[in-house]
């Protein structure tokens, strides 16, 4: 018998504490002692406030509600000259269709940027602008979509200034950044995890096994959290290819 193990780095930052607070209630409720990981278990509950106290950061900064307004702003953006490059595929003007066919390549290259995370969207817009600006500018001329371009531009900043606001307001707050938390957290996760495995190795798996098959099955639904939500990322992006 070994415990099972999933990879938790998948897991989205408030998923990922749900997850580690219920398997610190799981600890709770047959005992650290009797599990015989007193000194771990102490690591881990500081840990564990490090990440209620990182997490409750994020959650409270007005920008993030900002942030989600700012997004939105600029996939409507997106969206819109997207819109706007397939209707020009059916413009009575020949050279505005052909335009259209060749900025249409770039668009299928970035794929549906709007549906990217807040960083990756944010590099993946700045790359597409530039594309935009540069060896798709003859196209954006002649189909007259230089404004879409600005505007997109435009909003682009102000979503990256949020975010920099953001970290600069966290840092004035705490020193603790969500992402290394997670790291240590993790590690000492998987150290537990370690001395699971090989206390049932010295000391037999009946003194364990009631505690590791409930952490399987906590491990196993969060898992298939992982594998629903990267399903529908790989339909989502075939249908984006398709269209």
């Amino acid at each position: 018998m070994k415990c099972t193990r999933f990879t938790i780095e998948d897991l989205k930052n408030e998923e990922w504490f749900q997850f580690f607070t219920e398997f610190k209630e799981l600890i709770e409720q047959y005992g650290a002692s009797a599990l015989d990981i007193d000194a771990l278990f102490a690591t881990f509950l500081a840990l564990y406030a490090n990440a209620d106290e990182a997490l409750e950061i994020i959650r409270k900064s007005p920008i993030t509600e900002q942030l989600a307004e700012a997004d939105n702003q600029r996939d409507g953006i997106f969206r819109g000259f997207a819109d706007a490059v397939k209707s020009a595929l059916n413009h009575f003007n020949p050279a505005k269709r052909e335009a259209a066919k060749r900025l249409q390549i770039t668009f299928d290259h970035y794929g549906n940027i709007a549906r990217k995370p807040y960083d990756e969207e944010t590099a993946s817009i700045h790359n597409f602008i530039q594309d935009m600006n540069g060896a798709n500018a003859a196209e954006i001329d002649i189909l007259g979509l230089g404004d879409w371009v600005a505007q997109l531009n435009a909003d682009n900043k102000v979503f990256a200034a949020l975010m920099k606001s953001r970290d600069t307001e966290g840092a004035g707050k705490t020193e603790l950044r969500m992402k290394d938390v997670r790291t240590e957290t993790d590690r000492c996760y998987r150290d537990i995890l370690d001395r699971f495995d090989a206390l049932i190795i010295v000391n037999g798996k009946e003194k364990y096994a009631p505690f590791v098959k409930e952490l399987g099955v906590l491990v196993n639904r969060y898992n298939n959290k992982i594998a629903q939500r990267k399903g529908r990322a790989a339909k989502s992006k075939k249908e984006d290819g398709q269209s």
